[in-house]
């Protein structure tokens, strides 16, 4: 009954949270609130590289990520008090320590839910950029090959392509040269800020080619071949991969259907003895 009434006024609690707005709430419960988040902004922010990389190349904002996980943290602990409160209606005896661990451990898988799904998205977009820019080089390298300057065909070759992947590059270009900086700096800057070193390793080749229109092409088109490549690779590895995993339910299909199978004339052996 303790149990019961804790949790119940936990829940009312958070769901009173929830259902008033800021503006109403105290003064102290407000700055607590805005000091939480900031703390978590900070957090963020001191996170990996990798974090951050993915964050900008899923276009997140750290205090859009706090604001998620956050909200999945306190639906995920709504629920639980939830589970807890019916548990405890239902004359299931459920002891505080129980309770605690269990509320902590949803609270936990919550708070850490966005992570995975960002990182999965980031994984994605990544391979997609890569597969964008190596049909990027392909067409700077057939500008080149017809005369058109270095400058001229990384632009032509940004416009004829569509998607985010083409939009990124053609900003790149676009504040290189607004900056009056190296296209080809300015590419390599966004491999890293996306955390993409394939980028960044083809453009750094290409600035030690130089100007000439001839080492620019070979650079560019072993560049793409190992880009290419690499994607057919992982691909392939994908696909590998999925054959695998279709092979276990079939394995756990058979085993079920052997057990049930066997299962009467094992029964009979028992009761025989």
């Amino acid at each position: 009954m303790v149990v019961f009434s804790a949790s119940f006024g936990l829940l009312f609690g958070l769901g009173l949270f929830f259902l008033v707005r800021p503006g109403a709430l105290s003064k102290r419960i407000v700055q607590l609130r805005s000091r939480l988040e900031h703390g978590m902004v900070w957090l963020i922010r001191r996170a990996q590289t990798q974090h951050r990389a993915d964050l900008a190349i899923v276009g997140y904002q750290a205090s859009e990520m706090v604001s998620r996980k956050l909200t999945m943290m306190l639906v995920a602990s709504v629920s639980a008090l939830g589970l807890i409160v019916v548990l405890s209606a239902l004359a299931v005896n459920v002891s505080m320590t129980v309770a605690l661990v269990i509320l902590s451990s949803v609270a936990a898988v919550g708070f850490f839910l966005p992570d995975s799904q960002i990182r999965s998205k980031a994984k994605t977009r990544r391979q997609d950029f890569l597969h964008a820019f190596s049909s990027y080089l392909d067409l700077v390298n057939v500008l080149l090959a017809g005369g058109a300057g270095t400058e001229t065909a990384l632009i032509a070759a940004a416009e004829a392509g569509d998607g985010w992947s083409f939009a990124e590059i053609r900003s790149a270009l676009t504040r290189a040269r607004s900056s009056r900086r190296s296209p080809w700096a300015e590419l390599a800057n966004l491999g890293t800020t996306y955390n993409i070193a394939e980028i960044s390793e083809v453009a750094g080749s290409v600035q030690l080619a130089g100007e000439h229109g001839a080492r620019i092409r070979l650079s560019l088109s072993a560049r793409a071949d190992s880009l290419r490549n690499r994607h057919m690779g992982e691909i392939e590895a994908e696909a590998q991969s999925a054959t695998e995993r279709m092979g276990i339910p079939m394995v756990l299909l058979f085993i079920a259907f052997i057990a049930l199978i066997g299962y009467p004339a094992v029964n009979l052996v028992l009761e025989s003895f």
